[in-house]
């Protein structure tokens, strides 16, 4: 009888040990997993605070989704670039999130930027919220990574597929512990036998309660990284919210037991320990399920609002615009948020109305596109409740339009002209919301085609598009074309300063007077004899 005690003890021995190192373990990874996440949140928010857009690691253009790539206004405005306009103002912790952030960003979804800009406002008005929000929910891993918010998996129950189980596993459960302590002291018969019974029913439904595992570990790892936050955001709900969060956290870290097999199988084999685990998730899953749902549900829409908030914060010195109803654009000042500080120059919006057409003229380099992308980059922010960089600026509710870049395909035999066509066709025959004032931004329009015909379509074109109430900015170097009637006319210019090109960058009233091309041509060594 001795010796049956002393092999079970030392059989119960490595069991025991094991327990009390993976507790140890547990405490030591979250507390060195905070001190990390603490240090990465700080350096990242200093990094966006400076502008140094590559620190902050953007992902690169192929790893959007095509939707998100492909769409006119990341190609022409650069949004997905790694020191695009996206890397930066994300801070999304889920991929759902960041999805519903870029569908707003570029007006896939319906335009709602006066109400984003009240619940961007509400959020900073607290001065902790929006630190404790995201300090307290930034995810460990690789760079670029976003949790997978997914709803819950409404699978079929485990006990009814498997009615007999519910019944039976709790007596075998408990039993087999307490007749292997009886056996230990009286040498009970069997013991083999009831081992046996106990691994082929671990063994027969090994495949289920992996699955419940996964499910597990997905929505512990959500949980985990998102309880605190929730938590915050909802203190109504905080010890419902709570209790759901740590008792799913728990559940989850159970699961480091399967990763060694020896420890798992004899916790099943003794206790059969899978079956506790998935009847206690099962509890789980009734009692949550809806709130999970609501929570993570309103989550994702605080999320997608976040990249716009923490814009708003580390940003003061910049104005939320001022929304009116008289379709009217201007701005005191207003500058691209993505220039570094040391070279930006700050420009005006004159005051435009709907309908009106506005032709910008200039030499090379002189900052024409800037300036479109400037202000249609300031639109989007407005278009998410963002402030905009600059003072004063006021706009209606707008839908934006770009043709700034476009491409050929040798893929799809698409001529670069023929790409253009084909992007000015969609802008033409887009059904805009009524409630929403085109607005087009246009640079060098129809320039793949002979100056003859681009004329004639360019008239044509801009016609129909201020007879449908549009706002259009338009770049050209056609002198021509900015005799049209009503157009509103400005230009950039370059200076000369012993006998050297410098730009200033900054609008004017009229028509450019000056060309560059020959001696920019002539300045990099190509041979120009004659120059303009």
């Amino acid at each position: 009888m001795k010796f049956e005690w002393y092999l079970y003890s030392t059989l119960l021995l490595p069991l025991g040990l094991f327990i009390v190192l993976v507790k140890l373990y547990r405490k030591k990874k979250q507390f060195a997993n905070q001190i990390k996440l603490t240090h990465q949140f700080v350096k990242r928010e200093l990094a966006r605070k400076r502008l140094e857009l590559k620190a902050l690691g953007g992902r690169e253009v192929w790893e959007y989704p095509e939707e998100i790539r492909n769409h006119p206004l990341s190609v022409d405005l650069d949004l997905c670039k790694k020191t695009g306009l996206v890397p930066f103002l994300d801070v999304t912790i889920s991929s759902q999130g960041f999805d519903r952030f870029l569908k707003k960003l570029l007006q896939i979804e319906p335009f709602e930027g006066n109400l984003l800009q009240k619940k961007v406002k509400s959020y900073l008005g607290d001065g902790r919220f929006l630190f404790q929000i995201l300090r307290k929910s930034i995810i460990p891993g690789e760079e670029n990574s976003k949790l997978d918010l997914g709803p819950l998996d409404a699978k079929e129950s485990f006990w009814k597929k498997h009615p007999w189980m519910r019944y039976f596993f709790p007596v075998l459960g408990v039993f087999t512990p307490i007749y292997l302590l009886l056996s230990s002291i009286f040498s009970l018969p069997f013991v083999p036998l009831l081992l046996f019974v106990n691994a082929m029913i671990f063994l027969r439904h090994r495949k289920e309660s992996l699955g419940y595992w996964n499910e597990i570990e997905r929505i512990g790892s959500i949980a985990s990284n998102v309880s605190y936050a929730w938590i915050r955001m909802f203190p109504k709900a905080r010890q419902k919210t709570k209790r759901m969060c740590v008792e799913l956290t728990q559940l989850k870290n159970d699961k480091e037991w399967i990763v060694s097999i020896l420890p798992h199988f004899l916790l099943n084999v003794i206790f059969l320990w899978d079956f506790w685990k998935i009847r206690r998730f099962q509890k789980w899953y009734d009692e949550n399920a809806q709130h999970w749902s609501e929570m993570r549900n309103q989550w994702i829409e605080l999320e997608s609002n976040l990249p716009a908030a923490q814009f708003a914060y580390l940003n003061p010195e910049y104005e939320f615009p001022i929304w009116n109803s008289s379709a009217q654009l201007s701005a005191d000042s207003i500058v691209h948020p993505l220039i570094p500080f040391s070279m930006r120059v700050i420009n005006p919006v004159h005051s435009i109305q709907q309908s009106d057409l506005v032709i910008i003229t200039g030499s090379n380099m002189s900052g024409k596109t800037t300036y479109l992308r400037t202000i249609a980059v300031n639109l989007m922010l407005a278009g998410i409740g963002a402030p905009c960089s600059g003072k004063n600026v006021q706009l209606p509710a707008v839908k934006i339009h770009t043709l700034i870049r476009s491409q050929d395909s040798l893929e799809d035999g698409i001529s670069f002209f023929y790409s253009e066509v084909r992007r000015l066709a969609s802008i033409l025959n887009a059904k805009d919301d009524q409630n929403l004032v085109p607005i087009l931004f246009f640079d060098e329009i129809l320039k793949g085609t002979n100056s003859k015909e681009r004329k004639i379509a360019t008239e044509e074109i801009l016609l129909l598009l201020r007879k449908k109430g549009a706002i259009v900015f338009v770049t050209t170097h056609d002198l021509d074309l900015a005799s049209l009637q009503d157009a509103k006319l400005f230009h950039f210019t370059e200076l000369e300063e012993n006998g050297e090109m410098k730009f200033d960058y900054q609008i004017r009233l009229g028509i450019s007077q000056s060309t560059n091309a020959l001696r920019i041509l002539q300045k990099e060594g190509i041979p120009i004899s004659k120059l303009s």
